[in-house]
């Protein structure tokens, strides 16, 4: 059976390429190179990464953004387009670029990617704190002879 190709995510690998290649010549141009990076500010661009991901994938104030690409059928711009939205590792890829061009050609950016990453960390202990949470739960059930909760609901924050 031969396989259909979905055009729509060639076109969108080059975009992201050629978006790559614009923010390596603007960081290039920046006078800045990426080996002079701390690694805390790495840190701080991951956790930013990190951050803007699960805003836009995960979370139920960023739902009326995914809706907007609710009707895609796939092998369509917007069947594309709302596979990349629902996929963290699809918009983690795009959001390194984005942070990190920012970081390199935009400094008054900085403040934004500081608070992204303070909002990503606080995220990160309530995910660890929520794990801990669900574990004891399920634990103490387990002990009580307590079937587990079936507890599906969508999103985070709602």
């Amino acid at each position: 059976m031969k396989k259909r190709i979905d055009w729509w995510d060639v076109y969108f690998s080059f975009v992201f390429v050629l978006l790559v290649f614009i923010a390596y010549r603007l960081v290039v141009l920046s006078g800045t190179p990426p080996r002079m990076v701390s690694i805390w500010d790495a840190f701080l661009m991951m956790l930013a990464t990190f951050r803007l991901t699960r805003l836009v994938v995960y979370d139920s104030i960023m739902r009326w953004f995914r809706n907007f690409f609710e009707d895609g059928k796939p092998y369509t711009f917007l069947g594309t387009l709302k596979t990349l939205v629902n996929c963290p590792w699809c918009m983690g890829l795009w959001f390194a670029v984005v942070v990190s061009g920012a970081y390199f050609y935009a400094p008054f950016l900085w403040f934004f990617i500081f608070v992204l990453a303070l909002s990503g960390a606080a995220t990160f202990i309530q995910l660890i704190t929520n794990f801990i949470g669900w574990s004891a739960e399920y634990k103490k059930r387990l002990a009580q002879n307590i079937p587990p909760k079936d507890e599906t609901q969508g999103g985070t924050c709602g």
